[in-house]
């Protein structure tokens, strides 16, 4: 850009002088000569410019010479020294190459500087993989060390224990839960992976084992974790085995198997696969959470989905639309709740999307509850709202809780706007409770430091 710039103002240059030559000659010769001159002109020009194109061609030729000999004086360290960095990094992958082919401790400890000192993720990567390509039970411990080093966030780090423990099993399993590293989830998923059977065959001796620093429901989690990512229909063996000895985490177990699948397929798919689970109990747990996904994702599918099920199911799976609605569209939400019979559940959802609504438009939510008719599920619907309005506006939210006919629901909702006011403006909450005419154990629970 700068050399075209240069061209054409000596072009105008050039033209601009040819100007002056003919002035000047207008001025001392007669019009005659003048007239013919004006014939002959181009011709003059053109020699002229000819000339001049030549002079300030090789002008610019050799600007731009100097031009780019500046710039390449100052690019051609630079350009030296990613070149001698890039040369250095090689140098190091055919060392660590080298150093792989024996892991010894000592080369272990070598390519482990390597894998520290490395920023580039492909190269780190690479060592990484011909460090792992050598791990055996027998130089595991030496190859952990240096994988400790780095962060416990990154890939590497589960990597290196899920395959350990795909290879080692209960060693580096226990080996996990005596160190310092969150590293026992991987080893367990790891070795779920690679031989279930021996997994959990180990973890229904953990009681006669009593390993030190092994907590039995963590490793359940672990175990279910890893079935979940090799075998659903294993998973839900295992749990349903769980279930049969009256294990309490039964729904927890479920939940994580529902939640995954409900990540990677679609609402028909893992509706249908609720449907063959083993009994009703387990079907109603993942009603729960599928509700609770697409209610969020997909409000409207969802809430065709929910109504379609059986009375059972439905009334899983209905509240938890519900709550999930309400998170993006409460007064959609509330609206779809409010045409259902009253049930503890209903209500309960009823006062979830409530405070939702009150939280994104408290004027709009006040209005709604004015128009609705006395019944359980407006008394739920006060709460949720007061719940939320209480810390912009306390007096009215304890105005909106003395509206509650529920007595008990009434205290509640109390208890919860009255604390929140004694922490906001003591003094007048203060007085206010003095003359509310609550009895003296709401009073308590409202004086209570704990609220």
């Amino acid at each position: 850009m700068r050399i075209k710039l240069k061209k054409l103002c000596n072009l105008s240059l050039s033209i601009s002088k040819l100007f002056v030559i003919w002035n000047v000659l207008r001025s001392y010769v007669s019009i005659k000569f003048t007239k013919k001159f004006y014939y002959i002109l181009p011709f003059i020009s053109f020699f002229a410019g000819h000339l001049l194109s030549g002079i300030d061609s090789s002008s610019s030729k050799y600007q731009t010479n100097i031009d780019e000999g500046n710039i390449s004086d100052k690019i051609s360290p630079r350009i030296k020294n990613l070149r001698s960095i890039r040369q250095e990094k090689d140098n190091n992958l055919r060392e660590v190459e080298r150093l792989s082919e024996q892991l010894t401790s000592e080369n272990i400890k070598k390519i482990g500087d390597f894998l520290l000192s490395e920023s580039d993720p492909l190269r780190k990567r690479k060592i990484f993989d011909l460090m792992l390509g050598g791990l055996t039970n027998e130089n595991a411990l030496d190859i952990r060390e240096e994988v400790i080093k780095l962060n416990q966030e990154g890939t590497e780090f589960r990597d290196f224990h899920y395959i350990w423990g795909s290879m080692a099993g209960a060693e580096a399993v226990i080996h996990g839960a005596a160190s310092e590293e969150t590293d026992i989830h991987m080893t367990m998923e790891g070795w779920v992976n690679s031989d279930p059977d021996s997994a959990i065959e180990w973890y229904n001796e953990l009681d006669e084992l009593k390993i030190e620093g092994i907590y039995r429901d963590y490793v359940k989690k672990c175990v279910v974790e890893g079935l979940a990512k090799t075998s659903i229909p294993r998973a839900i063996e295992f749990i349903e085995g769980l279930q049969k000895k009256g294990d309490r985490k039964v729904g927890d177990l479920l939940n994580q198997v529902t939640s995954r699948l409900s990540r990677e397929m679609s609402l028909d798919e893992v509706g249908n696969w609720v449907n063959n689970l083993p009994n009703k109990e387990m079907q109603k747990i993942s009603t729960k959470v599928i509700g609770s996904k697409f209610g969020y994702s997909n409000p409207q599918l969802a809430s065709e989905w929910a109504t379609s099920l059986g009375p059972e199911l439905a009334a899983e799976a209905v509240p938890k639309v519900g709550e999930s609605w309400a998170r993006r569209d409460p007064e959609a939400s509330s609206a779809w709740l409010t045409s259902f019979p009253e049930s503890s559940a209903i209500n309960g959802a009823l006062e979830k999307s409530f405070r939702s609504w009150a939280h994104i438009d408290p004027k709009s939510a006040s209005n709604y509850l004015i128009e609705m008719n006395d019944s359980g599920q407006k008394d739920m619907a006060i709460k949720g709202f007061v719940s939320r309005v209480v810390h912009e506006d306390p007096e009215a939210a304890i105005l909106w809780a003395d509206s509650i006919n529920d007595q008990s629901i009434k205290n509640d909702a109390m208890v919860r706007a009255g604390s929140v006011y004694l922490r906001k403006d003591f003094t007048n909450a203060n007085t206010w409770l003095e003359n509310s005419g609550l009895t003296d154990g709401v009073k308590a629970k409202i004086n209570s430091p704990k609220k």
